[in-house]
């Protein structure tokens, strides 16, 4: 199946999907059995070497609270500021005359003025302080850790805090360097790359009419939402939030006890039958069509021909799909991106997990699946099953037919996105045919605690809940999560 023994392997991201992708390589023996249950390394391991890279100075992916959020916007020296390829600034790397001299022994020392952290775009994450989880703890974890419920008995139960979560990362992953201000560069082979590195780091920011000379003459109205991190800047303001995703929902409900008003600009009623109930109750809330033009008086104008004028306008517009680390015009994954949109398909990849085109490269964390950290558990656990040559992948026919399968799909199967899944059939359509490359002695995730994919409705309760109580103002959500 493979040139050559897999011996080594590289994983791109320290996030959800990068620690799962760790501990399952970890644990598979030279013999291809799965030792993870037994909560022990095997005395010989399937590979010599697995190295997680990670672009920030801790590990947590999007449950990383960083203080300091990304730019508002991305540069608009380009007019194609919806492409991810023109607006992301990739790291100056040392030539590779100089790279080729180096190893991780020897690294390019690179001395820094700044943190790092300043230097590179778009590696902060969207977190803010009072974030909580809008999925049931019991799909916050790994089916091999514990479940503790440590949100029984609070009232937001079955939710936690994004500190709970990241508490929750740190206790399994516990050696990572401290962080350092020494800027270093190496180069280093291995034979396969699981690239884990999410898909929350590019905003994408839909093209509009005039937008770029409204950004020029009011540089301080628009941001996306992932550089909120202070209800406190939209006191006494007129607000506008962009979508009618879990974005504008979470930000609302902090923002209508602040702010003077509020407006949500959405293309259609919510896709997600609880957030539309809840701006349906909500009578102070006002609501117009998409944005069809930025005008130089410093208001918008509105597909319906009505105009508005705001102190801030949030776009909730979602990220992009993108890998930095491979070229554009790479086929190992293929990237199909709907014009001004943020939904895009992903081609070229088997089961969300395993690039057709090299089988060296996989994937973790692509599908949007209310599942979270099981989901990524499951290609987890195909890729170290697969890499150690405990299974083996279909036929490449088979491959392209299920890649084609999801890539011709007309309209997404589950609304806004193509690489989703009713929770009715997510088992038969994804987790079980991937958990059927798991090596031998792996358990089922799911069918460890006996869970079935509906629980994950479990949560819509106390989301009702947590609006209503939060946009009250009577409660802050630390007092929602006590």
């Amino acid at each position: 199946m493979f040139d050559r023994v897999i011996k080594s392997v590289a994983v791109i991201g320290g996030g959800p999907a990068g620690i799962a992708s760790v501990n399952e390589l970890i644990h598979v023996s030279a013999n291809g059995e799965s030792f993870l249950q037994k909560n022990k390394r095997p005395a010989l391991p399937a590979f010599e070497k697995v190295v997680c890279f990670e672009q920030n100075s801790d590990i947590g992916g999007v449950w990383n609270y960083f203080k300091v959020p990304d730019p508002k916007l991305p540069s608009l020296e380009s007019n194609e500021y919806d492409n991810p390829n023109k607006i992301y600034d990739f790291p100056k790397i040392p030539d590779m005359k100089t790279l080729l001299k180096t190893s991780f022994q020897k690294p390019y020392i690179k001395l820094s003025t700044k943190k790092l952290e300043d230097e590179a775009k778009w590696n902060r994450n969207a977190a803010y302080k009072d974030l909580f989880t809008n999925i049931p703890e019991k799909f916050m974890r790994f089916s091999y850790t514990p479940y503790k419920r440590i949100s029984k008995g609070r009232i937001l139960e079955p939710l936690v805090s994004m500190d709970d979560v990241k508490n929750y990362l740190d206790d399994l992953i516990r050696d990572f360097a401290p962080f350092s201000n020494i800027e270093s560069w190496y180069t280093e082979e291995f034979d396969a790359v699981v690239a884990a590195n999410g898909h929350c780091n590019i905003p994408y920011i839909p093209k509009v009419d005039g937008f770029k000379e409204f950004v020029e003459l009011f540089p301080n109205i628009v941001q996306h939402s992932k550089s909120f991190r202070d209800v406190n800047d939209f006191k006494d303001k007129d607000v506008l939030l962009c979508g009618s995703g879990t974005s504008s929902a979470d930000l609302y409900q902090y923002l209508a006890p602040v702010a003077k008003s509020v407006t949500i600009s959405q293309r259609s009623k919510s896709v997600y039958g609880w957030i539309q109930e809840c701006f349906d109750k909500s009578p102070e809330l006002k609501f117009k069509p998409r944005i069809k033009r930025y005008l130089q008086n410093g208001s918008v104008q509105f597909d319906d021909d009505t105009f508005g004028k705001y102190d801030k306008i949030v776009l909730s517009t979602g990220y992009h799909y993108h890998f930095p680390f491979l070229k554009p015009e790479s086929e190992i994954i293929k990237i199909y991106q709907q014009e001004s949109s943020p939904i895009s398909k992903i081609g070229n990849l088997y089961l969300y997990t395993f690039s057709i085109k090299d089988n060296t490269f996989a994937t973790a964390g692509i599908p949007t699946v209310g599942l979270m950290f099981h989901g990524m558990e499951y290609s987890a656990a195909a890729i170290a099953g697969v890499f150690s040559g405990a299974k083996k992948l279909p036929r490449l026919e088979e491959q392209y037919d299920w890649n084609d399968s999801r890539v011709n799909i007309e309209q997404p199967e589950v609304p806004h996105r193509y690489q989703g899944f009713f929770l009715d059939k997510i088992e038969d359509q994804f987790l079980n045919p991937l958990f059927s490359l798991a090596a031998p002695g792996r358990l089922n995730p799911l069918k460890i605690d006996d869970w079935k994919p509906e629980q994950v409705e479990e949560s819509t309760p106390a989301l009702k809940k947590a609006f209503f109580a939060l946009k009250s103002g009577k409660y802050s959500s630390s007092d929602l999560l006590k």
